[in-house]
Parts: C-alpha cells; structure tokens; sequence
C-alpha cells in the first residue's frame, strides 16, 4: 500500500496530495459505515453481557499487543491488486481505503482492531462510534502516509520495531479508552424492584405487592411499610395512610403521622415530603401539625414523584402544553423551573447537592441524564430505544419534502420505560418498567455508575 500510494509523487505534489486524500478518505468512509452501523445495532439490542464480552476481547487485545504476540486470529486476504492498474490511482486508493476502513476484511496489523467492533457495539452510541470510526481510519492512514513520503516500503518488514512501537502505542490507546471511556454496565438490583431511594451508602427499594427493602452493606432487610424514602439519618414507609419515619440505623421510630392519601415518600432530618392524589405537601418534623402545600397538578397536568436533599424539593410535572422539572426550596418557599421540553418527557428527578438526574423520553430515544442542578452540560448514562417506532414521514414512491425525522435513525421501539431515579456519590439508580402478563407491568431497578 505504501508503494502504491508513493507512485502518485512521479504525478507531482499535487497529485500525490490527491491520492492521499483520497486513500484517507476512504479509511474514514469504510471505518464510519461499518463502526456506526455496530453502534447503531447496540443501541437496539444494548445488554450487559455485550458490554463484558467487549471489555473481555480489548483487554485480551491489550495483552496480545503489549505483549507482542502474533494477531490471532488473521485474515489471509488482500486488496485487489488489478485495481491499481485499472484505475486512476486516487480512485483505486478510495476504494482501497473503504475496504480497509471496514477493519476487518484484510490483513489486521494489530490485535486492537478486533477490539474496537467490539466496543463500538457495546456502546451503542453514534457519536461515540463515529469517534471510534476517526480513530481507527487515522490509526491506519498515518502510517502508510508517513512512509510514502519518506522511509523505504520495506522498513517495517527489514526493522520491525517501528511495528512494536505502533502496537505499543495502540495498546496504551486502547486502555486509556477502557479507562476513561464511556462504555459503562449497568447493574440489576432487584427484580422485581423499583422506586429507588439513596442515602450514603444505604439503598432503598419497593418491591410491588410485598413491601419496601432497605439495602446497608450488602445486607438487605425488609421494611414493615411501603414506598420506602431514605434521606439524612431517616427512613420513611407507609402502610395505608399510616406514615412511619424511623431512624435509618436502628428502624426506631421517629414520628408516626396519618397522612390520607399518601401514596410517594421523599424524607430528610428536617422535613417529610409526600404526594397525595394532585398534591405534592410537605410537614417540618419538628412540628408535624402543620403542613403546606409544595405544589399541586390542575386540569389535565400530571405530578411526578418527589425527591427531596436537605431543604430542595424536586419533582417533574407534565402536561399537553410540555413537561418540567421543578425544583422548591421548601424552607424558604423559593421556586425554581430547572428543565423545560415542549416535544419530550422529563420525568422523576433526583438530586444529590448540586447534581441533577432524571430520564429524558423522546421520540428518538429513552435517557438517564445526569447534570448540574442549573444550566449546564449533561451527560448520558443509559439509553433505551423509544415507545413508538417512526415512519417514513412520507409516502412511498412519493416526494419527501416537507417530511420530518428528527432522529439521526429510524430506532427500532422498546416495551421497557425508564421510570423513577434516585443519584448517590457514585451511582445513579433507575426503575426499568417491562410489561408482563395479565397486564401487569414488573420493575427492574438497575445501577449505573455515575463515573464523575
């Protein structure tokens, strides 16, 4: 390849610019269709045991390069010679650069390059394949390019220590990805479970039809009352109308409150928050016999389960006109709108200090978005495809003007629902609703590290 490239400098530098565009052109082409494509696949079929299997095959790359063994397995084909004596040489080395681009249908210079279909499939994002997809077309173009205008085409094969440098580097790359990429598992807590409530490193759950769990240390004890909340030093549960807020450590009870209607709990070692019917009310647990009102759902709008840290209060409400997180400071009954979409669903917001999770629901996709309380970049920690697949946005063999496709790809719809949330120091908690049958719906609370 290096020499091929090389026989474009007889054609002046102009030409030899010409066919090396375009041979790096094509590295970026073929490396996008084919990592994309993978990242497009694992976002409809995205599991943990893809994410283990990708982790496993790169850390097996990472010793085999490191390492300096021979790439296992090998693929003993080439590119059709006759190409570049049949075509232009720009055009042959497009087409060159697409088929090694794909990665994987020629000889593999480094056992990295079975790693990164891998992990691109794992990932299940577009952006962060296309990223892959760069990477990998540079990793392969730099090298030929270098030499074509410099070294001998046979210095790598007479002095293979420039090819042990390289998988020496691929190596490091490849780890420094492991490390600080986004490729991340999420955990199962509990099946069924649900409705997470965190505090330090005390976890707490519903389990439908039985009761609340309260995870300490791996020990998981069950609790004599439903829809648990734990916050501060405290533990909250309720049956029926009968609230019980206990202290976490011991279950001792604190204050016992008859609340009609209660149905979500949010607790801290000041207050205790609670939705009943279209309400969202709060009562200071140094004087239980009076309460407010936080907030309230008129006509068609709906109220979200509330979450409470210190003295802020945050729940989501929905409407036909939009949905928005909103946020009061219930001590000082200040009011803030945190988050705002008119074509999405924000939904079940949790807080820990000034960080801000809560799940995103669009036609594109499902997501459990973590990012300051205010304004700020987010980041996305677990994505699930949308409710609802999408059509052409036009009909068949007619005009697609005026058509509208707002997602970069048609997904495929899910059953499952990214439902409630609750955020710790390391680890974002979610509610994963599936449908199940008789037309009863089982949760799954999963664990996703929050990773910064």
């Amino acid at each position: 390849m290096v020499g091929t490239v090389r026989a474009a400098r007889h054609d002046g530098r102009w030409a030899f610019a010409l066919t090396a565009a375009a041979f790096a052109s094509g590295l970026a082409l073929g490396a996008s269709v084919v990592f994309v494509g993978l990242g497009l696949l694992g976002a409809w079929a995205h599991t943990r045991a893809l994410v283990v299997a990708a982790v496993a095959i790169a850390a097996a790359a990472i010793l085999s390069d490191a390492s300096g063994l021979r790439v296992r397995p090998q693929i003993p084909f080439q590119v059709p010679e006759r190409w570049r004596r049949r075509m232009p040489l720009p055009r042959a080395l497009l087409l060159y650069g697409v088929l090694l681009g794909t990665g994987l249908t020629t000889f593999v210079p480094a056992s990295a390059a079975w790693a990164l279909p891998a992990l691109s499939l794992a990932l299940g994002d577009v952006p962060g394949s296309f990223a892959i997809a760069l990477g990998f077309a540079t990793g392969r173009a730099l090298p030929v390019l270098v030499l074509a205008v410099g070294a001998e085409e046979t210095v790598l094969a007479e002095r293979p220590h420039g090819l042990r440098v390289l998988r020496l580097l691929t190596a490091a790359s490849l780890l420094l990805a492991l490390v600080a990429g986004e490729v991340r598992a999420a955990d199962t807590v509990a099946v069924p479970g649900g409705d997470p409530s965190v505090a330090a490193a005390d976890l707490a759950w519903q389990r439908p039809g039985v009761s609340g769990f309260l995870s300490r240390n791996g020990t998981v004890t069950p609790l004599p009352g439903s829809d648990p909340a734990i916050g501060g030093a405290l533990v909250a549960w309720h049956v029926g109308p009968a609230v019980t807020v206990a202290a976490r450590d011991t279950l001792g009870p604190v204050l016992q409150q008859t609340l009609p209607g209660v149905q979500k709990l949010a607790v801290s070692d000041r207050w205790l928050v609670w939705r009943a019917g279209p309400e969202i009310r709060v009562l200071p647990l140094s004087d239980p016999t009076r309460s407010a009102r936080v907030a309230e759902a008129k006509r068609v709008a709906e109220l979200g389960r509330p979450a409470l840290d210190g003295d802020l209060v945050v729940y989501h409400r929905a409407s036909a006109a939009g949905s928005w997180l909103a946020a009061v400071d219930v001590a000082t009954g200040k009011r803030h709108r945190l988050r705002f979409a008119r074509d999405a669903l924000l939904l079940n917001p949790s807080l820990l200090g000034t960080s801000l999770l809560y799940v995103r629901a669009s036609r594109c996709s499902q997501q459990l978005r973590l990012g300051p309380l205010g304004s700020g970049k987010e980041r996305v920690l677990y994505r699930l495809p949308p409710l609802a697949s999408q059509d052409r946005g036009h009909e068949r063999h007619h005009t697609s003007q005026g058509e509208r496709l707002p997602c970069p790809h048609r997904p495929k719809p899910t059953t499952r629902t990214l439902w409630t949330t609750a955020l710790s120091a390391t680890t974002a908690y979610v509610t994963v609703l599936r449908p199940s049958r008789g037309g009863r719906t089982t949760p799954t609370l999963l664990a996703v590290p929050r990773q910064g």
